[in-house]
């Protein structure tokens, strides 16, 4: 029984289509699916969706959910990370603050200054994160980043942590 985690779980959408594509694939449909979030309320939803998902399709997966990051990690064989460092008041200002010096753009989060400073608070998480896998994990566990900007912290991930 494979322990995918997924690390802000809170992101609903992105947790409830990803729970969706894993219980589409036969090799993962008895998977312990371990949520974690930051974000007490937004766990908790996204926890009954994922148990919803899986008594809908009538799978044998199972889904904890938890505030602690260490226990989510613990003896997973797949990370998934969908965070959002600083939350949507950080989103703001990565597009307020190249405004205010002339510095325009449609979207904050994966080009340009604001994808920069999103890069920059998400990069030390995300190696805290590696860190934390490689004392919980085994050395095969595969880690999928779906935190923008995407580019940016995969770059430092491999970097920073050697994980590939």
């Amino acid at each position: 029984m494979p322990k995918i985690t997924m690390i802000g779980a809170g992101s609903v959408v992105f947790t409830r289509n990803l729970t969706s594509d894993i219980l589409l694939t036969p090799a993962l449909q008895d998977s312990t699916i371990a949520l974690m979030d930051i974000d007490p309320q937004r766990l908790e939803i996204a926890r009954a969706l994922v148990q919803k998902i899986i008594d809908v399709r009538k799978a044998p997966a199972k889904v904890i959910a938890t505030l602690d990051r260490r226990e989510a990690l613990d003896g997973a064989d797949y990370v998934i990370t969908t965070i959002q460092v600083g939350g949507l008041e950080a989103y703001d200002l990565d597009i307020e603050i190249p405004l205010k010096y002339g510095v325009g753009q449609c979207v904050g989060d994966t080009l340009g200054p604001g994808g920069v400073f999103r890069g920059l608070r998400t990069i030390p998480v995300l190696l805290d994160i590696c860190d934390d896998m490689d004392e919980l994990c085994s050395p095969d566990t595969l880690l999928i980043n779906y935190s923008n900007p995407m580019a940016i912290n995969t770059w430092a991930t491999i970097e920073g942590s050697g994980r590939p």
